[in-house]
């Protein structure tokens, strides 16, 4: 049986002049609707930026979730732990937060007396570099995810931005708490306990509501340094970082294991399939590994179970198999070429284009260099159907910064649930924000259009419809595509002037008719007829598009 050493303990500091705090914590509260996804997103884009850069590319980066049982003695402090939380509950014992407490009153009774095991979900990452700087004040890896709030430590290349990601675990804790533990490339090892619970009373005196399991003695409530002074089952023996978190909580006790695997080929597919990551889940003798080789396979089932288990499901949509099957289509063309913006190459973007018969639907999934999901791009009103992915690589950039880099920038436009770019998340460049996410947009559009059938030499350039066109720029290549899509008639003439050898021009004169006569003719009127060179169409000019 471990034995802690008696420095480390459980410390809650005095509250002070800070607010008091109910249980409510709004960082957990982000991922509180979908936590699965929230786990995956945030545990797995923090192991992708952590890949060793002293292994090979064809490495891929691995992170394991598991549930594991752990003997109690071997749970630092559990029973401080379990006398602060009943503290917590009597402090706010009445309406919402009293429930609540009350809920972790009952699991810490469960999990933190007698003779018992404790549920834990271990996340384990391998072939990354551990956190580092797990002695520095501020601004490292260690202390951006255990003793930072509201701060971000990542470089422009990396995904997190907000330093939210942290708070994602903490929707699986039923005690509010998650330990860390981590051997960095330097071989330096860390192991720290923290607590989120809520302001509570002690001695007379109001206490934080952040607990870390801390040396006392230490100026800064430091870590534990000395890998001999961790409990077995805690130590990280390899390079990386092991996250346990306390009396796991299954949103589902049947389906942790499915929910967990479709989420993390739902966000990560595209990394699995470059072969950069592989994500293993297991629940006792129930195990789940996601690899490039296998990654067809676990699509097609995992499909198939959202069809029979989660039809009903309006929060979650599988959009995964439908990108698997337009890269494994022969017929996808692939576009490689630089981001141009106000006439400066900001790195190279991919594009995956699949159209045909069969495709039906218009929609694009939308990411950076990274490789995990950003958003599904679906307002595009063209005739066309198709299927695209856009990854903005930013390979070939001057530098990472975001002036450079169209991969870092559309990082600083990335809201904190890391599920859409939007100009007002750029406050510093909102405008060019605006035009690079129209600009993105306009790319995709630009290649469908490039797929579309020619018409050959018997086509018409028409011109003078401009001024039918609406006289705004930018956003108004969607107002242009809604008009191609569900324009209404109106006849005018085009008296066609030959002035080249396969090249004509047309003079378009409007018909000159009383409203009256205008909604006659849009009655009677049923197809074009052509006579002596004159074209009759129909086109309605408050919506009509360039051709």
């Amino acid at each position: 049986m471990f034995q802690w050493k008696e420095n480390f303990q459980w410390i809650f500091s005095n509250l002070g002049s800070s607010d008091k705090v109910g249980v409510n914590e709004s960082g957990i509260g982000i991922f509180k609707r979908q936590p699965y996804k929230g786990l995956a997103k945030e545990i797995l884009q923090n192991v992708t930026d952590a890949k060793n850069p002293e292994l090979p590319d064809e490495v891929p980066v691995r992170a394991k979730f598991e549930l594991i049982y752990v003997d109690l003695e071997d749970i630092p402090g559990h029973e401080r732990l379990r006398e602060v939380i009943h503290k917590c509950s009597e402090y706010y014992s009445d309406g919402d937060d009293g429930e609540k407490l009350r809920s972790i009153r009952d699991a810490a009774d469960k999990y933190f007396s007698g003779d018992t095991k404790v549920p834990v979900l271990k996340i384990s990452d391998y072939n990354t570099t551990g956190l580092r700087g797990v002695k520095e004040e501020t601004g490292s890896n260690w202390t951006g995810l255990v003793r930072e709030r509201s701060a971000t430590n990542k470089s422009n290349a990396s995904s997190g931005a907000f330093g939210v990601g942290k708070f994602a675990p903490y929707n699986f804790t039923s005690v509010r708490t998650v330990l860390y533990s981590t051997k960095t490339i330097n071989d330096e090892y860390a192991f720290q306990g923290k607590a989120i619970l809520t302001t509570f009373k002690e001695d007379g005196k109001n206490k934080q509501n952040i607990g870390l399991f801390a040396d006392k003695d230490s100026e800064n409530f430091d870590a534990v340094f000395d890998v001999n002074d961790i409990a077995p089952v805690f130590r990280r023996t390899e390079t990386g970082t092991d996250i346990f978190v306390l009396g796991f909580v299954k949103e589902d006790e049947d389906t942790w294991v499915e929910q967990s695997a479709i989420s993390v080929i739902e966000y990560f597919f595209y990394s699995i399939y470059r072969g950069k990551l592989e994500v293993e889940i297991r629940d006792g003798e129930k195990r789940v590994e996601i690899t490039q080789n296998n990654l067809g396979e676990m699509i097609t089932f995992y499909e198939k179970y959202c069809k029979e288990h989660m039809a009903d499901d309006t929060a979650f949509k599988f959009t995964a198999p439908s990108y698997w099957r337009l890269l494994q289509d022969s017929r996808h063309k692939i576009i490689k070429a630089p981001f141009e913006y106000n006439g400066k190459s900001m790195g190279n973007y991919e594009l995956y284009l699949l159209t045909g018969d069969d495709v039906v639907e218009k929609k694009v999934l939308e990411m950076r260099q990274a490789g995990m999901k950003i958003r599904e791009d679906c307002a595009f009103r063209i005739p066309m159907n198709f299927t695209a992915i856009f990854i903005a690589t930013g390979e070939g950039a001057a530098s990472q910064d975001p002036k450079d880099n169209i991969s870092s920038f559309l990082r600083k436009c990335e809201n904190q649930a890391h599920d859409d770019w939007a100009a007002d998340e750029y406050k510093e460049e909102k405008t060019k924000a605006k035009g690079i996410i129209n600009r993105v947009h306009q790319i995709i559009l630009d290649a469908v259009k490039a797929e579309m059938p020619d018409f050959g030499d018997e086509s018409v350039d028409a011109f003078g419809l401009s001024e039918f066109l609406p006289n705004e720029e930018a956003d108004d290549d969607q107002k242009e595509e809604k008009a191609f899509s569900d324009f209404r008639p109106l006849t005018f003439e085009i008296q066609s002037v030959k002035t080249g050898r396969k090249r004509r021009q047309a003079d378009i004169s409007m018909k000159k008719m009383e409203v009256q006569s205008v909604k006659r003719r849009k009655k009677n009127v049923k197809g074009n007829t052509i006579r002596n060179q004159t074209i009759k169409k129909e086109l309605e000019p408050e919506k009509l598009l360039k051709y």
